[in-house]
């Protein structure tokens, strides 16, 4: 019954054994050109196009290789340049303070010598003023005498004596 049935759909169809096995081979032989004229090709294609991705990648990892090194190369110098900067800037801090002690040093002989200097002239001032007060009161002691000998002298007229003698003595 089922090889009736085969049977009868083949000759509904119009086919026979023959037709089938035409249609069959021609099946397998556009299956092969298929292969041969456009999966080899794209496969072939596909392939070259992998290798230039993979030499791609390839160069890419060499140049994030190289790139690693130069930025370690870098951070190293950057790190050598802060530790110079460091250096530098120490020792410039180490020649401001020498230079801030030489002037600190100098203004204090300065300032020494001119508190000496001060001393001297105050002493020799004073020295002045105590022989110009010693004439000064010589001169006043001999005029109060002066008057004191010219007359007889009561208590009246010695504190006006004094008077005189004094604003004579501040007029001079």
């Amino acid at each position: 019954m089922t090889q009736l049935l085969c049977e009868n759909i083949l000759e509904v169809f119009g086919l026979d054994w023959k037709s089938m096995l035409f249609y069959v081979v021609n099946f397998l032989l556009l299956l092969v050109a298929i292969i041969f004229l456009l999966y080899k090709p794209v496969k072939k294609m596909l392939g070259k196009k992998r290798e230039s991705l993979d030499e791609v990648y390839a160069e890419n990892e060499k140049l994030k290789a190289e790139s690693d090194a130069r930025d370690a190369e870098y951070n190293k110098k950057m790190e050598e340049l802060k530790l110079e900067n460091a250096r530098i800037a120490a020792s410039a801090a180490e020649a401001a303070q020498a230079q801030a002690d030489a002037i600190i040093s100098e203004a204090q002989e300065q300032a020494k010598s001119i508190v000496d200097a001060a001393k001297k002239e105050s002493a020799t001032q004073r020295e002045q003023l105590k022989g110009e007060y010693r004439d000064s009161v010589n001169t006043l002691a001999v005029k109060v005498v002066q008057k004191l000998l010219e007359r007889e002298i009561t208590e009246t007229d010695n504190n006006e004596l004094i008077e005189q003698v004094l604003s004579d003595w501040e007029n001079d």
